[in-house]
């Protein structure tokens, strides 16, 4: 129900104009040239149905390398542990894998990013012999614009496709969102608003509202929460399922 954090690992050094240090928090931030940026995440999240159907929760420790190319591009790769929390699922070894790679351009104030991401997890770690299913893929893009007001300001707006692949029926989830950032050299702060849809057919779309705060122990090390809530929706069929649903987070990034 979550695109994890819909930016792909992020991109560009932002340079707010002073002498401010880079802010590792920043939607188009990517490390420079050499650099890498660690961000370990520990999220929990219910959801809860209406109609008697009862709910859900779930937790997962990730952990994200972020590696700087060149000024334009980083490569990124991500490891995502569900623990067994409903106790339904095989074990609490459940992992999911991926790969992606970004470009940032910052054209005077303006800023582009691109990025690329693959994933795949193996349904066997989480239901054991009970699917007879393997390794289920799926590829995604997403495309960011943001504008850099100064002062720690930017305004930014993504957008993102997503679809399984290896499979005969292939859906498109996207998602658009639009927030705002600000940073302030020893702390920063994110404020959106997300909209996911698809095109299975059916008017099925989703609305969320997103935050998160960091504060920085140092330079390169930043310590957050961010959290999501389901504001509402449609699932395409005579009613909504989802009655309450939200995610909250803790998270560290540290640049080497």
């Amino acid at each position: 129900m979550n695109y994890k954090s819909l930016l792909l690992a992020g991109a560009a050094v932002m340079i707010s104009g002073s002498a401010m240090a880079a802010d590792l928090t920043n939607p188009f931030y990517q490390p420079g040239e050499g650099q890498i940026l660690s961000t370990t995440s520990f999220e929990t999240s219910r959801t809860e149905m209406k109609h008697n159907g009862g709910a859900w929760d779930g937790n997962s420790l990730t952990q994200e390398i972020e590696y700087g190319i060149n000024n334009n591009w980083s490569i990124n790769g991500s490891i995502t542990n569900d623990f067994d929390t409903e106790g339904v699922y095989n074990n609490s070894h459940n992992f999911d894998y991926s790969l992606g790679a970004s470009y940032v351009n910052q054209i005077n104030n303006m800023i582009l990013s691109a990025g690329v991401e693959y994933s795949t997890s193996n349904p066997k770690d989480y239901w054991g012999h009970r699917t007879p299913e393997r390794w289920e893929k799926e590829l995604s893009a997403e495309l960011g614009l943001g504008y850099d007001m100064g002062n720690g300001l930017t305004p930014y707006a993504m957008y993102e496709i997503a679809s399984d692949i290896d499979t005969a029926d292939r859906e498109l989830d996207q998602a658009v969102m639009a927030g705002i950032h600000k940073f302030g050299g020893n702390y920063a702060f994110d404020i959106a608003a997300r909209y996911d849809f698809n095109t299975d057919g059916r008017n099925s779309n989703e609305w969320w509202g997103l935050a998160s705060a960091d504060y920085y122990l140092k330079d390169n090390i930043a310590l957050g929460v961010y959290g999501e809530y389901y504001l509402g929706g449609n699932d395409g069929e005579d009613y909504n399922d989802i009655d309450e649903s939200y995610g909250v987070g803790v998270q560290a990034k540290v640049l080497f």
